[in-house]
C-alpha cells in the first residue's frame, strides 16, 4: 500500500509533518535507524554527522566535509522558513535552535554542527549545557588571522547581528593580542546575493555590492580577512579579484578539520566506504533546489514542516 513519508514518520513525533507531496512506498525503522524506501530501492539514514543554518551557507561546511571525510552520512537541513537567524531575538532564536537540534536527534547523530556565526557566538555554550548530543559551532576564526597577519590588521566579514554582539566582542577580547587591529565588516547584503541565488546569475550586480562595502582602501592596511559567515566562501572569488593581496580564511576548513579530530578521539570515524548526503529544506524547495542545482548539489531535496 502506498503511504506518505508523513504517516510514516509521524507516528515517532507529534512535532514533525513531513512534506505531503512526498509519496513513497513506504518507510521502516529498526536498530534506531529510519528506512526510506524511494523506487523500491532501501536508503538507510544512519548516525550522520547533522549540518544545519537558516539557508544556503551550510553548504560551504559541507563541502569541505566531504573533502575531509568522504567516507562519513552527512544530513543537511536548511531551515529556510527561519531565514535569517541574525534577526531573531534571542529568545526566539534559542527556541528555534534548540527544537531544530532535537528534532535532528532522531537520526542519532555522531555530531551535529551549528553552521552559523550568530547562534554560535550567542547560543553554543548555553546549549551544549542543557543537550545530551555533541555540537560544534561555527565562530570567527580569529586565532587563525592572527597568526598569519604581518601587517598586524585584520578584518572581520560578518553579518550586521555577528558584527554588533556582546560575544564577538568577548571572542575578540580573548583572542585577539593588544598589537593587533581589528577592523568589522557588514556583509548581510551579500549573504542576500548568496541566499537567493544573484551570485550565481547576475555577476556585475554581485561584483558592485561587494565593491561599494569592502571600498578602495581596505588592502593597504589590511592582509587577512575572516570569512565570518558560512555563506561567503561561495563569494571568495569576487573577493579575491577585488583584494588580489589579502588572505582570506575560511572557517568551513577549520570546522571539518575539527570534526575529523573529534571523530578520530571518540573512536567513531568510519574508516572506508562512500558516505552520502540528505538534504532536507523547511520551505521555499522549488527556488532552493535550482540554486543548489546550480551550484552542483545533485542529491534529492525533500522538504519538511517542523511545528515550531
Amino acid at each position: 500500500m502506498i503511504k506518505t513519508i508523513a504517516s510514516c514518520i509521524e507516528r515517532r513525533s507529534n512535532r514533525l509533518i513531513y512534506s505531503q507531496s512526498l509519496i513513497i512506498p513506504y518507510c521502516e525503522s529498526y536498530n534506531n535507524s529510519i528506512f526510506v524506501f524511494m523506487k523500491g530501492k532501501p536508503i538507510m539514514i544512519t548516525n550522520p554527522i547533522c549540518v544545519f543554518d537558516s539557508g544556503l551557507g551550510s553548504l560551504s561546511i559541507i563541502r569541505e566535509l566531504k573533502r575531509e571525510i568522504p567516507q562519513e552520512n552527512l544530513l543537511y537541513f536548511a531551515d529556510r522558513s527561519h531565514f535569517p537567524y541574525g534577526t531573531k531575538q534571542h529568545d526566539e532564536l534559542r527556541g528555534i535552535i534548540t527544537n531544530t537540534i532535537n528534532y535532528l536527534t532522531r537520526y542519532k547523530p555522531k555530531l551535529i554542527i551549528i553552521a552559523s556565526t550568530t547562534p554560535s557566538l550567542y547560543l553554543l555554550d548555553e546549549i551544549k549545557k542543557n543537550t545530551g548530543v555533541s555540537l560544534i559551532g561555527v565562530k570567527p576564526p580569529l586565532k587563525e588571522a592572527c597568526r598569519l597577519t604581518k601587517k598586524k590588521h585584520i578584518a572581520i566579514m560578518a553579518t550586521q547581528a555577528s558584527i554588533s554582539s556582546k560575544a564577538l566582542t568577548e571572542q575578540i577580547r580573548r583572542e585577539v593580542p593588544q598589537d593587533i587591529l581589528v577592523t568589522k565588516i557588514n556583509v548581510s547584503p551579500v549573504i542576500h546575493l548568496v541566499e537567493d541565488g544573484t551570485y550565481l546569475t547576475n555577476e556585475r550586480r554581485t561584483f558592485d555590492i561587494i565593491s561599494h562595502i569592502i571600498g578602495d582602501e581596505l588592502d593597504r592596511k589590511i592582509d587577512v580577512v575572516t570569512l565570518s559567515s558560512t555563506h561567503l566562501p561561495f563569494v571568495k572569488r569576487y573577493l579575491s579579484d577585488l583584494l588580489p593581496t589579502v588572505k582570506f580564511v575560511d572557517p568551513a576548513r577549520i570546522v571539518s578539520r575539527e570534526v575529523k579530530r573529534f571523530l578520530i578521539s571518540g573512536r567513531k570515524l568510519k574508516r572506508s566506504g562512500v558516505g552520502r548526503l540528505e538534504v532536507y529544506v523547511s520551505s521555499g524547495k522549488r527556488q532552493f533546489e535550482q540554486i543548489i542545482r546550480a551550484m552542483g548539489v545533485k542529491e534529492p531535496v525533500q522538504e519538511i514542516s517542523l511545528n515550531f
